[in-house]
Order: structure tokens, then sequence, then C-alpha cells
């Protein structure tokens, strides 16, 4: 069994702590690294149809092959639309370290929403669309 004093425990704590601290924001799942930083720019579509349809399309690169998608998380707060592309990296296969452009078409939730100037944040980009009439369903 092992014997460690207080200041053995206290080291080892400390240690864990300055280890997981330096880590960028990636955090592992069952062997899936996710991470927000691949959208480089985002483009808003508005589809002049009733209901109105926006999309925003968000590129960027992607550091190797193994890196995907994973998830696009929506929220909504006021006149903004916050929208969060998590890219997974999975670490059962042999990756090229080359860089792979990606291109993601995301439709935005904007039923029942009033006229205005809506901004829309993916991950770290920013870019505003305006509803010329309100988009409420009867």
């Amino acid at each position: 069994m092992f014997n460690f004093t207080r200041d053995q425990i206290l080291s080892l704590i400390l240690l864990s702590l300055v280890t997981v601290s330096s880590c960028k924001q990636t955090f592992s799942t069952s062997g899936i690294f996710k991470d927000l930083d691949p959208v480089e720019e985002i483009e808003i579509m508005t589809y002049e149809s009733f209901p109105i349809q926006v999309n925003v399309v968000a590129r960027g690169h992607l550091p190797d092959n193994c890196t995907v998608i994973d998830d696009i998380i929506e929220d909504q707060t006021d006149d903004t639309l916050s929208l969060k592309i998590i890219m997974a990296h999975q670490t059962d296969k042999d990756c090229s370290e080359k860089n792979q452009a990606f291109e993601e078409i995301i439709p935005l939730n904007v039923e029942n929403l009033l006229a205005g100037v809506y901004v829309v944040n993916v991950n770290t980009i920013t870019d505003s669309f305006e509803l010329g009439v309100d988009n409420i369903i009867p």
C-alpha cells in the first residue's frame, strides 16, 4: 500500500491542477476531443419566402482529416442568435496533418421572430441580418 505524506498529496493535487489549467478548451469524451476553434468566416443567407428562412454558412479549416463537426448548439437571447460549432477529433485512426477546408450550412430557428435586426454569433465570428416583416406563423 502507498503511504503519502500530506506534502506529497498536496504536490500531486497542485500538479494535477496545473496540468488541467494549461490545457486549451479541449476535453475528451470516449476517445473524442472537442474544440471550438475552426470557424474563420460566416455568411448569412435569407430566403424571402414565408415563413422567412435564414441559413448561416460557416467556413473554416480543420487541422487534419480526423477532425469532424460533432455538434451544433443554438441559443437565442433577445435579438442575438448564438451557434457553437463543436468539433471532435477522432483518435482511433491515422491522421494526416494537412488542413481540411469545411463548409457547414446551418438553418437558424427564426420562426415567430418579430421584424428587426438580429445578431448572429458563430463561435467567435459575428454578423447580422434583418427581418423586414414579422416571421410569425399563424
